[in-house]
């Protein structure tokens, strides 16, 4: 049977439960990972089509049984780590290399060439790193130096269902075709007037510190949101621009970069996944599922989440600043100390304490409270049971449509378009908005569900969640 074929075939098991409630869409994941039924439906033309071709379809799914957290405290290096002299084989496009020798050199740590070891790591190689349309040839040009290999012997494939290889070999063709039309590509003057608007909100914020505090905290935190988006693209971003002004959240919002970019390259690659996307596993604080149901300790703090959750949501800008500087601090990192240093300096010296502090509050209310949205309400999966790159960021995450017009959409800083920037994370985030109606047509071409609320109703489904899971017995 055709790729094609496949991809027409593959029905999402979730597709008619883009409105239900959100414990309805925690449960779709016993069903949807039994899915594996191949249909020969033709699939619809579009824009952006997806290939055919006669590959046949790898074997189903191996699930990986370690239940072993390889971000816990007391797990002293990554799951399934292999001793040295053994080969560590991933498959980029159609080659298979050998990783050992560069693992422990991998500018994104040791662990993630062990994640992928008898694995296709191609889209979520594409996905992170810099390969030439995205900017920057950097990654690429390694790879291509590391030492080929044959494939591992079958027991150490991990290969994907029919659906997720169908739709990755899809993908893989539709990003070809928009890195073709130049959806990676930078707008000098996009980019400066998004500089601009930062620089000018920290510029009034710190005019009207004295004169005006509560308008100084509300200017400087939304300056710190939107500095927050900024450097989120700058960090995800390749090319001169963005390593130029990589640092730019450290200095401006204390937020260490290469702490963040681990942990939140975890999320992308491993989304709504326990024990690998520390986002939807924050326990005691907050449980997305309960411990009947996750098996973890309870705590007496869950029968009241859906009072306190929201407003602790504020508190994750200084959760970020603390693990920024014991990261920079332990990775003896003087450039990000001295960057953190100087935005501490410029909090305490240069503004009322009040304002600083309420600044820092604000900011990360409004960025928890957006982000944390349009994952958290939608599929949670098992460890080790994650889907491959494509069908999993489908599963787990969701568009918000904005209902309050442009400011609203401003605040959002282009995370209302969600599913675009996991599937594309390189990509400028101006670009999102005319990506989406493309990627639209291409998921329903390809018997994906693509799912898009209001932002209003996502909101209320992260709210009714808690609700939920602290009223679980």
């Amino acid at each position: 049977m055709s790729a094609s074929a496949l991809c027409a075939g593959a029905v999402r098991a979730d597709a008619a439960s883009s409105s239900s409630s959100s414990s309805s869409r925690r449960r779709v994941r016993a069903s949807a990972r039994a899915v594996s039924k191949t249909t020969t439906r033709v699939r619809a033309s579009i824009a952006y089509p997806a290939p055919s071709g006669d590959a046949e379809p790898p074997k189903e799914k191996v699930v990986i049984k370690n239940n072993t957290n390889p971000l816990s405290a007391e797990s002293a290096k990554p799951v399934n780590i292999k001793p040295k002299g053994e080969p560590v084989r991933i498959k980029i496009d159609d080659q298979w290399y050998d990783c050992a020798g560069w693992a422990k050199a991998h500018p994104g740590g040791e662990r993630w060439i062990h994640f992928f070891d008898g694995r296709d790591g191609t889209d979520a190689f594409y996905a992170l790193h810099s390969y030439g349309p995205n900017g920057s040839s950097k990654a690429a040009d390694r790879l291509a130096k590391l030492p080929r290999c044959d494939p591992p012997p079958e027991k150490e494939l991990k290969t994907p269902t029919p659906s997720e290889y169908a739709a990755s070999m899809s993908f893989r063709e539709f990003r070809k075709k928009l890195e073709a039309d130049g959806f990676f590509k930078r707008d000098w003057l996009k980019e400066t007037w998004a500089l601009v608007q930062v620089l000018g909100l920290y510029a009034a914020g710190q005019f009207f510190a004295y004169s005006n505090p509560v308008m100084s905290t509300v200017l400087l935190g939304l300056g710190m949101v939107q500095a927050g988006w900024l450097g989120h693209d700058y960090v995800h971003g390749r090319g001169p621009l963005c390593e130029a002004l990589r640092y730019m959240p450290t200095l401006l919002n204390g937020h260490g970069v290469e702490w963040w970019s681990q942990k939140h390259s975890m999320h992308h690659t491993f989304t709504n996944e326990e024990h690998m996307d520390n986002d939807v596993m924050m326990e005691p604080f907050f449980f997305l599922r309960p411990p009947s149901e996750s098996g973890r300790p309870d705590s007496p703090l869950r029968k009241y989440q859906h009072i306190f959750g929201y407003p602790l949501l504020s508190i994750m800008f200084w959760l970020w600043r603390f693990h920024s500087a014991e990261s920079a601090w332990r990775r003896k990192d003087k450039k990000e100390l001295v960057l953190l240093g100087a935005n501490y300096a410029w909090l305490a010296f240069c503004m009322p304490w009040q304002v600083a502090i309420g600044s820092v509050f604000l900011s990360g209310f409004i960025v928890a409270s957006l982000v944390s949205a349009t994952h958290q309400s939608e599929e949670i999966m098992e460890y080790g049971e994650g889907a491959e790159y494509v069908e999993g960021q489908f599963r787990s995450t969701r568009d918000a449509e904005t209902v309050f017009g442009p400011l609203e959409t401003w605040i959002w800083g282009g995370m209302d378009t969600q599913l675009e920037h996991h599937l594309f994370p390189t990509m400028p985030r101006y670009r999102y908005h005319a990506l989406r109606p493309i990627l639209k047509a291409w998921a329903k071409a390809n018997d994906i569900n693509y799912r898009i609320s209001p932002s209003t109703k996502i909101i209320a489904d992260n709210l009714k969640l808690l609700k939920e899971v602290a009223a679980a017995p």
